[in-house]
């Protein structure tokens, strides 16, 4: 890997070094299979937060109305022309940092409790 990949990930890297840390010196006060499901579940909720970030940018609710009160000024989300509600709701999927710090230690995590597990 080159240096700018892994500073462009850094957060997500160090991460994931603090959760193998303290898994791995949970391993001695447990068994292997509990630090295992631990990182399964953990990884579980890594890929359901990546899963919120990117449905956040999905434009799911493009073309609804929210009543304003008397005085309000419009949100920049209604500003959206019926007409083309169509195109901003078939834009490309967006894949945030957010969603990309969840995506790598749900996967590596993932992987280690499936791999110790069996």
């Amino acid at each position: 890997m080159s240096v700018k990949i892994i500073m462009q990930y850094r957060w997500a890297l160090l991460t994931l070094a603090v959760i193998l840390i303290v898994g791995v010196i949970a391993i001695p006060l447990s068994s292997l299979i509990v630090v295992a499901n631990v990182w399964f579940m953990l990884g579980l909720v890594f890929l359901i937060g990546s899963a919120f970030f990117i449905l956040e940018k999905g434009h799911l609710f493009a073309g609804w109305h929210r009543r304003r009160r008397k005085g309000e000024d419009p949100l920049p989300e209604e500003k959206i022309a019926p007409r083309d509600v169509a195109t901003v709701k078939n834009g490309p999927i967006i894949v945030n940092r957010y969603a990309k710090f969840c995506l790598i230690n749900a996967i590596v995590l993932l992987g280690l409790g499936i791999f110790l597990t069996l």
